[in-house]
């Protein structure tokens, strides 16, 4: 029995004794994601700015010969534990729960505790750096230590590990050469320069003139609304019906049917006619049946528009008709590309199909909603980020490298 006992007593392993475990490892990493809130907070959300080309590069050298020397020529305890499974396993873990906080948490502006301890620019963030930094050091470690014994069984795993050490790395030092400005462009008017976030203008070696901006927009819908507050109503599981001619739906004992709809329409005379004119608007005309007394109340509706309100059809104190505003299916801006005052050329750009330029990529991004369809602005998106290749290959290697796991797999069996 005191055999026993002593020996249970030598197999226990105190907190810091060496070699560190799992419980070593997730403290330090979650240690400098609370370090990286805390700093947060003290400098008022200072967003980190990355150092650009060629500190970048400097930088991104003397961090790998560090690595690669350190562990060829160290062998202290605090190199054999960065390289190990438990490191890797503890900053994933919380460099993936810190880009689960970004996905959950818009990135934009806000007040309060989210904006206070950085969630909302977690990319720009001291969190965000301090778990980064630490998921790099830990890869790259185990990257070198597997150089050690190269073989071809280790090919895989060198693909994954340094394909992944390539886009976090890239993706964080690197940053400091990405560019983003916003064009505000207005039709036959000729734009030379762009704003960056802090509303600095930047030249451009290029410039932008809007020739037509176009527009296709989605049928609007039909609904009742709160006469109060002139708000939809809608119950869950209810849908709005869409205005298009011969449409009906029942809704509180009234059987409406449109009967007739114009996509594009001016007042006059009382009535809706056919119009191109700009401002002009949707409008609808409605029969409406109440069921319980065979009741009847007609007339038209509109959802409006920047030049014309909109209309409503009174069914009775409780119930309202309306139309909504239409939704955007699809815009795109016609631009001429000025390189010389005699040298342009033509393109045509719309959401989700962005067009390179001089090294640019341009992205349509809005528009004057206000005045909708008859939106004489466009606003486009200017960015540009030379270390993109870099982060291809880096994604490239790792699917290689998934790939070619799955091939030794099946050759094994």
């Amino acid at each position: 029995m005191e055999q026993e006992s002593t020996k249970s007593t030598q197999d226990k392993r105190y907190m810091w004794s060496q070699p560190w475990g799992y419980r070593e490892s997730f403290l330090i990493a979650f240690s400098l994601l609370g370090i990286g809130f805390v700093l947060e907070i003290a400098s008022g959300n200072f967003k980190i700015s990355m150092p650009s080309w060629p500190l970048n590069l400097i930088i991104f050298v003397i961090l790998i010969v560090y690595i690669l020397i350190s562990q060829h020529y160290f062998k202290n305890t605090f190199v054999k534990w960065i390289s190990s499974t438990q490191a890797a396993i503890a900053s994933i873990s919380v460099f993936t729960i810190l880009i689960l906080m970004m996905g959950f948490t818009a990135q934009v502006p806000q007040r309060g505790l989210i904006e206070m301890f950085g969630l909302t620019h977690i990319v720009s963030s001291w969190p965000y750096f301090l778990c980064s930094f630490f998921l790099m050091m830990v890869l790259g470690f185990t990257i070198a230590k597997r150089l050690r014994s190269y073989s071809l069984k280790n090919i895989a795993f060198l693909l994954n590990h340094l394909g992944l050490w390539i886009i976090i790395a890239v993706a964080s030092v690197g940053s400091g050469d990405l560019k983003k400005y916003r064009m505000q462009l207005v039709k036959e008017r000729t734009v030379f320069s762009a704003i960056d976030d802090h509303g600095i203008q930047h030249r451009m070696p290029f410039a932008l003139r809007l020739m037509e901006f176009n527009i296709d927009e989605y049928n609007p819908d039909i609904g009742l609304v709160d006469p109060n507050t002139n708000r939809l109503i809608i119950k869950k599981g209810d849908k709005l019906t869409e205005a298009k001619a011969g449409n009906g739906f029942v809704k509180n004992n009234w059987q409406i049917e449109i009967k007739t709809y114009l996509e594009s329409a001016a007042i006059k005379n009382g009535a809706y006619v056919e119009s191109v004119s700009i401002g002009s608007a949707p409008a609808a005309y409605l029969l409406a049946r109440n069921l319980l007394n065979n009741s009847e109340v007609e007339g038209w509706i509109s959802s409006g528009s920047f030049m014309s309100p909109s209309k409503f059809l009174n069914l009775d104190q409780q119930n309202v008709l309306a139309m909504t505003i239409p939704r955007s299916k699809r815009f795109s801006s016609e631009i001429r590309v000025f390189k010389q005052i005699k040298d342009y050329e033509d393109i045509v750009i719309e959401v989700n199909k962005p067009i390179s330029i001089s090294g640019w990529k341009i992205y349509q991004t809005g528009y004057n909603e206000q005045m909708g369809k008859w939106s004489d602005v466009s606003i486009i998106e200017l960015v540009k980020d030379p270390w993109l290749p870099v982060i291809y290959t880096g994604i490239f290697m790792v699917l290689f490298g998934s790939l070619y796991l799955v091939w030794m797999g099946r050759t094994k069996n």
